[in-house]
């Protein structure tokens, strides 16, 4: 049987394979879920967090005025900077071990509880952070004695007309409420770790795929840019305030990372597509950078945050995903035009309409105030992009190896001798050149020719086939004897060879090419049985820098003409 055929016995075989392991997946992904389903119990979350009680609603204001603690900056009576209080009376059946839960944004604030200072947050100081808190989750122990109690919440926003609140007030089990925030974060928040290891790996992928390559850094741009959205949407969950603890921090690194997005984001799209008009690369990453200067100066001077510059960051984000937004559509439409498209075309449209689309909803979700998490959509958006982009890239990828590999290709045959596999007469020519160019910096410079002596006798006589074999044993022993001093070899025409020498002692190293090859003949003659014997006429000439106005070509000529002496005494001697 042919290996055609063994083949498709195999590929029948897989095929087989893959239907049976189909089915293994489907069996058991159906009697597993159908288990989840059918005994679906409690939740570690919602056995922990049994017997919560809401506690949003009956907070008032010293003067008994009923307030909605969860928009504090729309209550006309709180005035910014001014410390204030808002009361609430706990249940007279209070248990023990419940806890007064709650998260706060942009204040700051102490709990008490009958007048007793019960909780307040350490607030760590250093011109680095922000004024604000940030959004912070807390857990305020509450006691069976402090039942019928009064819980007096003193505060102070932080911002002028910034978005201040206390929301998800509940009583209940501290471990619960973690547990719980961890639960709703979770998808988030392992989404975000997708992204920035994605990120990650795209930057070292880049590494020697541009070695290899020499292309636009594309992976490395869309890695940062990435990276750069990742940590943003991390930060975003607040989940990092349970490793560390200082939620300034969190929101500082989520401030930060909102302004590293632009510039790896306007060099990718430059990368990938080409802005047809320069200056828009330039004007758009050094609006980027003026913006980082002048938020930096302003946080640092005292005059406002990184928090409350995050407007001129999100208008610098906004023009960015709008160029995003145009530079694609318009090679859509230019693909469209040119009648040029793939579905990895098609993919990487997709990936960056989504999210660009993800990262305006969010924006405007950000300013309207209505929704805790700022990034869901542009997590959504990123994990389509990546997705699809990762898709068309390793087309992409596959296709530039290629291309790699024909150029590499193209460039032997440029340069190489096809029959002998050594460099060529253009070759020879362009290192000609180039030492001319620096033959008065190098110590010395020789070229030694050599001429393969019958190569038409063994051609008429044993055939073409024999003569191919003649010339590639022949530049065989040349290139050894070249290669032995640290010389160049070409084969310059049907039988000539030539051999460039520089640096020191070339006098010296040409003696030497000279015996190497001799013996390297005398070694192949001595073997019995060969189809032919291998003669070898050639001379050499060296540069002297003291003849004014010579050329390497003078000295090409010189060694040209001793060859050829050499090669009639040869014909002499077998006379």
């Amino acid at each position: 049987m042919n290996s055609s055929g063994e083949k498709n016995i195999n590929i029948k075989k897989n095929r087989i394979y893959h239907i049976t392991y189909a089915v293994m997946i489907a069996f058991f992904f159906v009697m597993i879920v159908g288990l989840a389903v059918k005994n679906r119990g409690q939740s570690p979350s919602e056995q922990l967090s049994e017997g919560k009680i809401a506690f949003d609603e009956g907070w008032y204001l010293e003067d008994g005025s009923a307030v909605d603690v969860g928009h504090l900056n729309k209550i006309t009576s709180v005035i910014p900077y001014q410390e204030q209080s808002v009361y609430h009376m706990l249940p007279d059946d209070l248990e023990e071990g419940l806890s007064l839960c709650f998260r706060t944004k942009n204040i700051d604030y102490q709990v008490y509880v009958d007048g007793e200072l019960r909780y307040e947050p350490l607030r760590r100081e250093s011109s680095v952070y922000n004024k604000s808190f940030g959004n912070r989750w807390n857990y305020v122990p509450l006691y069976s004695r402090d039942a019928g109690k009064i819980v007096e919440l003193r505060f102070h926003t932080v911002y002028d007309g910034g978005r201040a609140c206390i929301d998800h007030l509940c009583l209940g089990s501290a471990a619960g409420e973690i547990v719980d925030t961890f639960t709703g974060k979770a998808l988030a928040f392992s989404t975000g770790l997708l992204i920035l290891f994605v990120g990650f790996l795209l930057i070292l992928v880049d590494i020697p795929a541009n070695i290899q390559m020499h292309k636009s850094h594309e992976l490395l741009y869309l890695g940062l840019f990435a990276m750069a959205t990742a940590v943003w949407c991390i930060a975003e969950t607040n989940l990092l305030q349970f490793y560390t603890d200082d939620s300034r921090l969190v929101q500082l690194l989520s401030c930060c990372a909102l302004i590293m997005i632009p510039i790896p984001m306007l060099l990718y799209l430059d990368a990938a597509f080409g802005f047809k008009r320069r200056f828009v690369l330039p004007v758009t990453c050094g609006l980027s950078v003026a913006e980082f200067v002048i938020c930096t100066v302003l946080h640092f001077t005292g005059v406002m945050d990184y928090h409350e510059t995050l407007t001129f960051s999100n208008v610098v984000l906004a023009i960015s995903a709008a160029l995003m937004l145009y530079t694609i559509l318009k090679n859509v439409f230019r693909k469209r035009k040119s009648e040029v498209r793939n579905i990895y075309e098609i993919l990487r449209t997709i990936g960056f309409m989504g999210l660009g689309l993800a990262a305006v909803i969010d924006i405007l979700r950000y300013y309207s105030g209505s929704s805790n998490d700022n990034a869901m959509f542009m997590r959504i958006g990123l994990l389509i992009f990546i997705l699809c982009y990762g898709i068309s890239s390793l087309e992409k990828m596959i296709n530039a190896v290629k291309l790699g590999v024909q150029s590499e290709f193209v460039s032997q045959l440029a340069y190489r001798d096809g029959l002998t596999g050594i460099a060529n007469r253009t070759a020879f020519q362009e290192r000609l050149e180039e030492l001319e160019k620096e033959k008065n910096q190098l110590p010395g410079i020789a070229i030694i020719m050599f001429d393969v002596n019958d190569l038409k006798l063994v051609n008429d006589n044993q055939g073409h086939q024999k003569g191919d074999q003649l010339l590639v044993s022949s530049a065989e022993i040349i290139r050894t004897a070249v290669e032995s001093v640290e010389g160049s070899c070409y084969r310059i025409g049907g039988d000539e060879f030539a051999c460039i020498l520089s640096g020191e002692d070339v006098t010296g190293r040409c003696e030497k090419v000279i015996d190497c090859f001799k013996k390297g003949m005398d070694d192949y003659n001595s073997v019995e049985g060969q189809p032919f014997r291998i003669s070898i006429a050639s001379g050499y000439a060296l540069y002297d820098k003291l003849k004014e106005n010579e050329m390497l070509m003078d000295v090409y000529q010189q060694a040209d003409a001793r060859m050829y002496e050499n090669k009639q005494q040869i014909k002499a001697k077998r006379a």
